[in-house]
């Protein structure tokens, strides 16, 4: 593996924007009155999308309307895009501190190691499962080594990242599923999706109310949304474009997360205080540990200059 791959680009390109996201998702999270302005922000940055998917594709002259099976993995991101926007935002809502929230995301290369293995037949070695091993222990760390009966009772922003999780490992899934399609295609619908299920939600929620509702800090937390939806545009470009340049999933997100935690734990202690203490330092250690186990062509490159020392 080198830094000049293809795919290793675009993956450090997407780590860059996930971490510009995260910081700006953190602000929109304390800007929040209620839940329902969650979905209030995922609505307009779906707008962005939808709108930088419709320049684009016809700046390019791409069709909207080709291969059923693109249009649909595109609407099936957007809805788990939804699923792990909301949680986000929640998670920051109820208090979530951005470092760790980060961290149990990262942990999404556990559920993307399984599905490379049972949906595209990409084994993992001995060693390999050492590592998500290793990742594991890594997400024990940052939570502070929590005793089984402190496990039960972690606050409630933490479960909320554990499916923020979920639902980006299941989108990794996709993506590599509909890796052809054109990423301004992909934004569109996905962003369509995203605006129809938040409507929705506000709908069921009776607060429908809140997309007129200027007042306050509405007009910033729109502002703010609108520029997370342009990165977001970036971010699922740079993440459809790695696949495309040939990565697999657990070994694209150890790269890409290991980048985007370490930014956004220390974006997290110089923006908003947190804290840096040893126990998620040593967590940042372990993740590294794991992707040398996990890297095929970083751990050949170690094993052979140790023997040749």
């Amino acid at each position: 593996m080198q830094i000049g791959e293809k795919w290793m680009k675009w993956t450090l390109c997407e780590a860059g924007t996930k971490t510009a996201s995260k910081v700006l998702q953190k602000v929109v999270g304390n800007m929040c009155v209620s839940l329902a302005h969650t979905f209030l922000a995922t609505i307009v940055i779906g707008l962005v999308q939808i709108i930088a998917g419709l320049v684009m594709t016809r700046l390019q002259k791409v069709k909207l309307f080709g291969d059923h099976a693109n249009i649909i993995g595109s609407c099936l991101f957007g809805f788990f895009a939804v699923v792990s926007t909301v949680l986000a935002f929640g998670a920051f809502y109820y208090g979530g501190d951005m470092g760790v929230n980060t961290f149990i995301i990262t942990l999404s290369i556990i559920p993307g190691a399984l599905i490379d293995r049972f949906f595209f037949n990409h084994k993992l070695n001995g060693r390999e499962w050492l590592g998500v091993g290793v990742a594991v222990l890594a997400g024990y760390a940052i939570l502070g080594w929590p005793s089984l009966t402190e496990f039960t009772k972690l606050p409630f922003w933490v479960w909320l990242s554990f499916g923020t999780m979920m639902s980006v490992a299941i989108n990794q899934g996709i993506t590599q599923k509909v890796k052809k399609v054109d990423p301004f295609v992909k934004n569109f619908w996905g962003g369509l999706t995203t605006v129809i299920l938040c409507l929705v939600a506000l709908i069921i929620l009776g607060k429908t109310g809140i997309i007129l509702d200027f007042s306050g800090s509405a007009p910033e937390l729109w502002l703010v949304s609108a520029i997370i939806g342009l990165i977001v545009v970036g971010m699922w470009a740079f993440n459809l474009l790695s696949y495309k340049g040939g990565a697999y999933i657990a070994l694209k997100k150890l790269v890409m997360n290991g980048t985007y935690l370490i930014t956004a734990m220390f974006c997290g202690a110089m923006f908003f205080g947190e804290t840096l203490s040893p126990s998620k330092l040593l967590g940042i250690v372990f993740y590294f540990g794991a992707f040398v186990l996990m890297d095929k062509g970083t751990w050949e490159f170690l094993t052979r200059k140790n023997a040749a020392t």
